[in-house]
C-alpha cells in the first residue's frame, strides 16, 4: 500500500527541518551519498543558515513505504520510494532573506527584477520606468517611450540555474504604447531515484537511477500604457505564469493596473496593484499574492541625474523598500547605485551602463548575504522618434478639422478633433476646441453657404470657439437672429453663449412685430450718442454694425462724423469717400467733403 507525504511551496521550515533529519537518518553510505549530490550546494550549509537565505522550497513528494518505526510507525508496507527534489534557491534576487520572508509565494521570481539598468539603481524603478523594461515594471511607464525598443536580460544564478528576460516595446501614433515580455527562471540537472525496500528486514536493496529533471518557472505578459491626459497615464498587464517541477505542471493568469502622474518635468509619481485580478490552474492550490506598489522618480541637472524611490507591499508578507540613482557622467556612461530594504537593508547594487548609437549595455552588480551577483542587458532601439511622427499626425488632422470647421461642416470637424483627441489626449487646445464646438453643434450641426445668414452663424460659432471675445460672437449671432427671428435653434445657441458671456440681458423670442433690428437699435443708438456728444460711444455702435456689415453706408457716415466733430478730420476724410465708393450718389457725405476741403 502507498501512501504520499508532500512539503509543498511555502512549507513550515520546521517540518522541512523534520524530513530532512528523516532522510539523513534513513539514508547511509552510497543512498546518502547520492541525495547530498542531488542537492544545490546552498542546501548543504547547517540548517539555520540554510533555512534563513534559501528563498523557498519549490517542493518534497516521497511515495513511502516501511520505514523505520522510530519515524514513520503509521505507515505500511510498499516496495518503492520515490524522491523529487527542487530547491528554487535564487542567489541572484535583491535579497535571498528578503524574499525568505514572503514564505515561498507563487510567482515569487517575478519580484526579482528586470534590466541592468534597473538592477543597477536596486530596483527603484517604478516611476523612473521609461525604457522597453517598464513592460516588467510599471506599464504606464511605456508612454515616455519615443521609439521601439528591444531588451534582453541574463543572469546565471548557482549551478544550473539562470534567469532571462526578454522584452519588446511598440509605441504608436495615436493608440499609446504596447509591449511583449518573457520571464523566465529554469533550474536544470536535478536528479532523480528509485528506491527498493526489502519489507521484511527495512533494508534497501537496490538502488536506480531514473535519469534527471528540470523547474521552471515562466511569465509571458502584454502590457499596454496610453497618456490620458498631459500629465497622467495608466497602463495594464495581462501575464500568464506558468511553473512545471517534472511532470507536476500549473499555471496562473493575473492583471496589473498602474498610474503615473508627471507632476512635472523633474518629478513623477507611480501607483499601482499587481494580480488585482488572478485565476490558477493545474495541479496546485497557490494563489498569487496581491502587491501595493507606489514609486516616486526626481530628475535633476536636465535629466543627468535621476533618483527613484519605491515601497511595496505583499499581501501576507512584509513591507520592501528600493532607493536608487543614475549619474550620467557623459552623453554615452552612466554609473548607478541602489539599496534594497525590508525594512533593514538586505542589498547593495550598482552599475554601469553605455549607450553607442542604438544600443545600450548595462551591468548590474548585487551584494548580500550570499556573495555577490552580476546581471547583463543589451538594448537596441529602432525606427524613428514617434514624437515627432507623432506631432506632425496631429497636425495634418488638426488642420483638415479646421478646414471642415470654417466651411461650416462643424459635425466633420468635431469628428476630425476627436480623432486628434484619441492621437493626443494631453493637447490642452484641441481639448477646448472640440468641448467648444461640441456644444455648439448641439444646436447648429452645421451652417454652409454665401446666404448671409448662415455666413453669420458660421461666424458666430468661430468666434465663440476661438474663445477670446465671446461678445463679439453674441453679437454677430444676435444679428443672424435679427435677419431670421424663427430660428429657434440660432436662438438657443445665442442664449448659451449670452449666459457663458455672462451679458445681462438675455435675446428672447420677439412676441409682436418687430420693429427694430439689432442693425437698427444699434445705429439708433448711434445717433442719440451723436445728439449727446459722446462721440467714443458713437465710434463704438458704428464699429459694432460694421463687424456684422463692413459696407453699412450708415454706419460709415456716423463714424465719419463722430471722427470729424473729435477734430480728426483726415481720418473722418478717409471714412466719408469709402462711403462715395459704395454710394456715389451719396448727396450728404459730398457736402460733408466740401466742408473739409
Amino acid at each position: 500500500m502507498n501512501y504520499t507525504f508532500a512539503i509543498s511551496l511555502g512549507s513550515l521550515l520546521g517540518k522541512f527541518a523534520l524530513i530532512f533529519r528523516a532522510m539523513a537518518f534513513l539514508f547511509s553510505g552510497e543512498l546518502r551519498k547520492r541525495f547530498f549530490r542531488f542537492l544545490p550546494s546552498a542546501f548543504r550549509l547547517p540548517p539555520f543558515f540554510a533555512f534563513r537565505f534559501l528563498p523557498f522550497l519549490a517542493g518534497f513528494k516521497f511515495q513511502v513505504s516501511s520505514l523505520r518505526s522510530q519515524f514513520f510507525q503509521c505507515l505500511h508496507a510498499s516496495t518503492h520510494l520515490y524522491i523529487y527534489a527542487s530547491i528554487l534557491a535564487f542567489c541572484l534576487p535583491p535579497s535571498a532573506s528578503l524574499y525568505a520572508q514572503s514564505g515561498g509565494q507563487a510567482g515569487q521570481f517575478l519580484s526579482y527584477g528586470a534590466g541592468g539598468r534597473a538592477l543597477g539603481m536596486g530596483g527603484a524603478f517604478y516611476a523612473v520606468a521609461d525604457d522597453a523594461t517598464a513592460t516588467y515594471w510599471n506599464p504606464a511607464g511605456l508612454t515616455l517611450l519615443e521609439r521601439k525598443e528591444f531588451s534582453f536580460m541574463q543572469a546565471t544564478l548557482f549551478e544550473q540555474t539562470t534567469l532571462n528576460f526578454i522584452t519588446y516595446a511598440h509605441p504608436t501614433t495615436s493608440k499609446g504604447t504596447w509591449g511583449f515580455s518573457m520571464t523566465q527562471l529554469k533550474s536544470t540537472g536535478f536528479e532523480k531515484i528509485s528506491i527498493s525496500v526489502n519489507p521484511a528486514t527495512d533494508e534497501v536493496v537496490d538502488i536506480q537511477n531514473l535519469g534527471t529533471f528540470d523547474s521552471s518557472e515562466r511569465a509571458l505578459a502584454f502590457s499596454w500604457g496610453r497618456d490620458v491626459s498631459e500629465t497622467l497615464a495608466f497602463g495594464f498587464t495581462g501575464k500568464n505564469v506558468t511553473r512545471a517541477l517534472d511532470d507536476s505542471k500549473d499555471s496562473f493568469n493575473a492583471i496589473d493596473i498602474a498610474m503615473l502622474n508627471k507632476f512635472s518635468k523633474t518629478y513623477r509619481l507611480a501607483v499601482g496593484i499587481q494580480n488585482v485580478f488572478s485565476m490558477a490552474s493545474g495541479d496546485t492550490d497557490d494563489e498569487l499574492p496581491l502587491t501595493f506598489k507606489v514609486g516616486q522618480a526626481l530628475s535633476m541637472f536636465k535629466g543627468s541625474l535621476v533618483f527613484g524611490f519605491d515601497l511595496s507591499k505583499t499581501q501576507g508578507s512584509g513591507s520592501s523598500w528600493r532607493f536608487g540613482g543614475e549619474y550620467w557622467l557623459m552623453y554615452w556612461t552612466a554609473l548607478r547605485f541602489g539599496v534594497l530594504g525590508a525594512p533593514q537593508i538586505q542589498e547593495a547594487d550598482f552599475g554601469i551602463g553605455i549607450k553607442y548609437k542604438n544600443f545600450s549595455f548595462d551591468m548590474a552588480q548585487g551584494i548580500h548575504s550570499l556573495g555577490s551577483t552580476t546581471r547583463f542587458s543589451l538594448s537596441m532601439r529602432m525606427g524613428e522618434s514617434n514624437k515627432a511622427k507623432h506631432d506632425t499626425q496631429v497636425r495634418e488632422i488638426v488642420r483638415q478639422a479646421l478646414q471642415y470647421f470654417k466651411a461650416g461642416y462643424f459635425t466633420r470637424a468635431v469628428e476630425k478633433l476627436r480623432s486628434a483627441m484619441d492621437a493626443d489626449p494631453g493637447n490642452s487646445e484641441i481639448r477646448r476646441m472640440l468641448t467648444r464646438l461640441q456644444s455648439a453643434i448641439d444646436y447648429v450641426p452645421n451652417a454652409t453657404g454665401g446666404e448671409e445668414i448662415p455666413t453669420l452663424v458660421r461666424r458666430g460659432i468661430i468666434a465663440y470657439v476661438d474663445g477670446k471675445d465671446l461678445r463679439n460672437s453674441v453679437n454677430i449671432l444676435r444679428h443672424a437672429f435679427n435677419k431670421n427671428p424663427k430660428d429657434d435653434k440660432v436662438l438657443s445657441l445665442l442664449n448659451m453663449i449670452e449666459k457663458e458671456a455672462s451679458v445681462s440681458e438675455i435675446t428672447k423670442k420677439p412676441e409682436g412685430p418687430e420693429i427694430f433690428t439689432l442693425i437698427d437699435q444699434k445705429t439708433y443708438d448711434a445717433r442719440q450718442a451723436i445728439y449727446e456728444g459722446k462721440y467714443d460711444l458713437a465710434m463704438k455702435r458704428s464699429q459694432d454694425i460694421l463687424d456684422l456689415e463692413p459696407n453699412n453706408e450708415t454706419a460709415l457716415e456716423i463714424l465719419g462724423s463722430a471722427l470729424y466733430l473729435m477734430e480728426q478730420k483726415d481720418k473722418a476724410k478717409v471714412i466719408w469717400e469709402k462711403v462715395l465708393e459704395i454710394n456715389p450718389n451719396n448727396r450728404m457725405v459730398k457736402q460733408f467733403l466740401q466742408q473739409i476741403k
